[in-house]
């Protein structure tokens, strides 16, 4: 083997190893009582998840609202716990909803500050108690859903409930949230609560393990997102963001966005087979999960109620979107989509002076382009045909209707895997084939198609650019760096820096799209994955050819 294609084979097993790192979740905190303790948070979840408790469920329904409000007055205090109940006829019901059977009845806990601006923590006490889309069993026992939530606005009030603030903690419990999101409704209208909110934390589960992912924000998001880089172990894409934004989900945070509040919204998306099921209970609760909503929520509450700075109620009135993404533990990439949009535009134009020049040395021809052309698109086809396949498979055994965002599924993890696999060895086996004197229009026709993509993602779809714009930047400079570099050993590293960061990249992403769109999504999957791969593979290529 090329010693050179070694150091490839090894920048790529690097890239591989430190991607494993990108969704770390932290050790519990069993001992530290002055910190987000999973001890507690495991008890509170213990009993508010003994049974069944939805809005149908009326007495254990009942039962978990008196303890979670007797939790809040240990806490905060008796004078500080607010029982907010509405009469079903003020609550404004869907149109294919049946009139409601039940009031609703919220909890509120309010920490006060020196300034009674504060931010606004939410979650949902009632659990799954129908059943919903394909596959769903109901009668959830609501341990992650929305136990988690839960178990960290506990949290909050116990560490905070005696502490001396600048600004204001509301801890509000939602009912009937899984029917209709009719306890967030009723609260976001209350013009008296809402004209003291500067910001809403949102907190679900639509999993039970996994990382916390910060997966939608208010838009006009630059200041939220600044606000966010001080959450610890970050976990988010705003590329989810942007796709959540055109899909038909709804939560508590639906509401307050209508009312033009400003916020985020977190949850763990790992576990989709025990979402609103009976396998939502205490059994099945992850702890690392649970210590990183801790983790990754609590510097943000520290930093809000510790800040004078957001006493202005409209400090997060933002005029602009940003783009963003987790790299690494604790690292946050994040910048401007205006500034997205003009690194679209100069590495486009970058990619078509590269272009020229390879035609000008007729090292790329308008044959070598065409042929580079249709091995790009036979491997886009063949990806989305197999994704297809497999996941209308998939869903044929687990006998549930097949979705391309939604197929609940106990078995997808492997077959998943497999294809991607399969995807990956299959492209790579028909670039070496194909490609011997025309990788680089390979490469070059990569480049434009994933700058072209960025580009017009970065006007409709802003935080979805950065997906393509990474694989399109990094194949360009290889070419450059190819081109130009006489010296061997700055291509090597080069080479080796770009392949690691693109893996270190991609795979997180792929996984982290697989939790959001189930095995359906494996289209879309083995799409991005072939755009990855049109920098990866080169990279064998070019340091073949090295000396």
């Amino acid at each position: 083997m090329n010693k050179n294609n070694i150091i490839a084979i090894s920048a790529l097993l690097l890239g591989v190893f430190l991607s494993m790192f990108v969704l770390y979740t932290p050790m519990p905190n069993t001992e530290i009582e002055d910190e987000f303790n999973t001890t507690f948070a495991t008890e509170y979840i213990a009993e508010i998840s003994k049974e069944p408790h939805s809005v149908f469920d009326t007495e254990a329904h009942e039962d978990v609202r008196l303890y979670l409000k007797g939790k809040l007055e240990e806490f905060v205090g008796t004078e500080n716990v607010y029982e907010m109940d509405y009469d079903r006829s003020l609550v404004e019901v869907y149109e294919d909803n049946d009139p409601l059977e039940y009031d609703i009845r919220n909890l509120l806990g309010v920490i006060e500050g020196e300034n009674e601006t504060g931010v606004l923590i939410v979650g949902h006490y009632d659990s799954r108690g129908h059943i919903g889309r394909a596959g769903e069993l109901g009668n959830s026992y609501g341990a992650a859903d929305d136990g988690y939530a839960l178990a960290f606005m506990l949290e909050v009030a116990r560490l905070y409930g005696e502490k001396d603030l600048e600004n204001s903690i509301y801890i509000l419990m939602t009912d009937a949230e899984e029917t209709g999101l009719y306890g967030a409704q009723m609260a976001a209208l209350d013009d008296d609560l809402m004209s003291k909110i500067g910001l809403v934390i949102n907190i679900e589960a639509r999993g039970v393990e996994g990382p916390v992912y910060m997966f939608e924000t208010s838009t006009n998001n630059n200041k939220v997102i600044d606000f966010y880089k001080n959450a610890e172990l970050p976990v988010t894409y705003s590329l989810a963001t942007a796709v959540y934004t055109v899909m038909p989900n709804s939560t508590d945070f639906t509401e307050f966005l209508a009312q033009d509040k400003n916020g985020v919204n977190f949850a763990v998306l790992n576990g989709l087979y025990y979402y609103h099921t009976p396998h939502d209970n205490f059994v099945n609760i992850n702890q690392s999960s649970i210590q990183h909503y801790g983790t990754q929520l609590l510097p943000l509450v520290e930093e809000f109620t510790m800040n004078e700075e957001y006493n202005d109620i409209n400090y997060f009135d933002g005029d602009s979107d940003q783009i963003f993404f987790t790299l690494a533990p604790n690292i946050l990439i994040a910048y401007n989509e205006s500034v997205g949009n003009v690194l679209h535009i100069v590495f486009l134009l970058a990619a078509f002076a590269m272009t020229g020049y390879l035609f000008f040395k007729k090292e790329v021809t308008i044959n070598k382009f065409g042929k580079s052309i249709l091995i790009v698109f036979i491997a886009i086809f063949s990806s989305l045909l197999i994704g297809y396949t497999v996941a209308r498979i998939v869903a044929f055994l687990s006998k549930v209707p097949f979705n391309l965002t939604y197929v609940r599924t106990s078995f997808g993890d492997i077959p998943s895997l497999i294809t991607l696999l399969v995807i990956a060895l299959g492209f790579g086996y028909l670039y070496i084939r194909k490609s011997e004197r025309i990788y680089k229009s390979i490469v070059m026709f990569g480049v434009i198609l994933n700058l072209l993509l960025a580009l017009i993602t970065g006007f409709i779809l802003s935080g979805a650019s950065f997906l393509f714009l990474i694989p399109g930047a990094s194949g360009l400079i290889l070419l450059v760096v190819n081109e130009f570099s006489k010296r061997e050993l700055v291509k090597q590293i080069v080479f080796s820096i770009l392949l690691a960061l693109n893996v270190v990249i991609v795979i997180p992403i792929i996984f982290s799209l697989y939790l959001a769109l189930t095995i359906g999504g494996l289209l879309a999957l083995g799409i991005i994955l072939v755009f990855y791969l049109l920098v990866i593979i080169p990279v064998f290529k070019l340091q073949y050819n090295l000396k």
